[in-house]
């Protein structure tokens, strides 16, 4: 389990989301019923939310004539970032980047996902390689985790998979036919 589950399984889940709003999104004002609604959280439990959020100072309150909003107090609310916001895998990253480029029909997830490596299958018809390795440099830089990956056509991989020289566990991260 991760640190951000722990906070969810342990506190409040509607304060957890009122706090995840303003952390994923730490510059943006939002007044009480818009919270509410991105939340889906009623507005009752998200005006004693924002009451308690205001005394704790994990949130500044504006005030224009008719109208309140509130927005993340950083300077006091950057200890939670670590615990609540939500980040993005390197193969989250990847997955999203994989389903734009042309020729791509299925990237399979080859064993388990490990906490610096994966082994990754792109399978397809003359997809573009060289962006392929491009991004994956991107990733090792920015999460410092390897991708591990063989471009294969359709009938490769359909011949290998017959072959049985991919056994064990496959997670189709994408395919052109979802």
């Amino acid at each position: 389990m991760d640190k951000k589950q722990v906070i969810e399984t342990l506190f409040d889940k509607k304060v957890i989301k009122v706090l995840s709003l303003f952390i994923n999104n730490p510059s943006e004002e939002y007044y009480l019923r818009e919270i509410a609604k991105i939340t889906k959280v009623p507005p009752a439990s998200v005006y004693r939310i924002l009451k308690m959020m205001l005394h704790l100072e994990l949130l500044l309150e504006y005030k224009t004539k008719h109208l309140k909003t509130y927005v993340l107090n950083q300077k006091n609310s950057s200890f939670l970032i670590d615990l609540l916001e939500d980040k993005k895998s390197a193969i989250q990253e990847f997955k999203e980047f994989i389903s734009s480029v042309s020729g791509v029909d299925m990237v399979v997830l080859h064993g388990r996902e490990e906490k610096d490596k994966a082994s990754i299958l792109v399978i397809g018809q003359n997809p573009d390689i060289d962006a392929i390795r491009v991004k994956i440099v991107e990733i090792k830089e920015k999460y410092n985790f390897n991708i591990i990956h063989l471009v294969l056509s359709s009938e490769q991989y359909s011949q290998m998979l017959s072959m049985g020289l991919y056994p064990g566990q496959k997670i189709v991260l994408f395919s052109k036919n979802q």
